[in-house]
């Protein structure tokens, strides 16, 4: 192979994560739309989508964003007092509250899912039945590749003592979702 050759592998590799620029703006758009009813923005959705899967705490929507859970905690204050989650006694640890989504919060993660999905299904309905068992089969190595990779990354994290977290920048949010400064008033 010359130099100027791309292997398979990493023409598929590039080609996977050309798409995660045009896919953020895409969901980021849509949630900002679909959530417009609720003022949701995208990271409020995120953790209303990640206490629906099970998150249970400030801290695992912390581990799972890799960010600090102060970021994860000024999320949840602000979709505590609109009553989309509340804080419960944990049944197995009476010193910890969990996290648990109130039918206000449900439904508009649900909503919010549901316009995604929808949105989606409708663009891939333009698609024949051999192109969707094609993207299916692609999406199924993609989730192994991904959950393979995450495994590696996790275990590393353990070797090496995890290290800095990454910031989030601000996701389009809603005026009520404020932007974090450090000290030096740079976001």
């Amino acid at each position: 192979m010359t130099t100027n050759q791309v292997s398979p592998e990493s023409d598929c590799a590039q080609q996977a994560l050309a798409l995660l620029p045009t896919l953020r703006k895409w969901v980021t758009a849509r949630v900002n739309r679909a959530g417009a009813d609720a003022c949701l923005s995208l990271r409020q959705y995120a953790a209303l989508h990640g206490i629906r899967q099970g998150a249970s705490s400030p801290g695992e929507l912390a581990r799972l964003w890799q960010v600090t859970p102060a970021v994860i905690t000024g999320i949840i204050d602000r979709l505590e007092r609109r009553d989309l989650v509340r804080r419960e006694p944990d049944p197995d640890d009476r010193r910890r509250l969990r996290l648990a989504l109130t039918d206000s919060g449900l439904a508009a993660s649900a909503h919010v899912e549901r316009a995604l999905t929808d949105e989606l299904a409708a663009q891939l309905a333009q698609s024949t039945p051999q192109e969707l068992a094609e993207l299916g089969r692609a999406l199924d190595l993609l989730q192994r590749t991904f959950a393979a990779l995450e495994e590696r990354t996790a275990q590393r994290d353990e070797l090496c003592g995890g290290g800095d977290l990454p910031t989030w920048d601000d996701d389009g949010a809603f005026e009520n979702d404020i932007t974090v400064k450090d000290r030096s008033g740079t976001r």
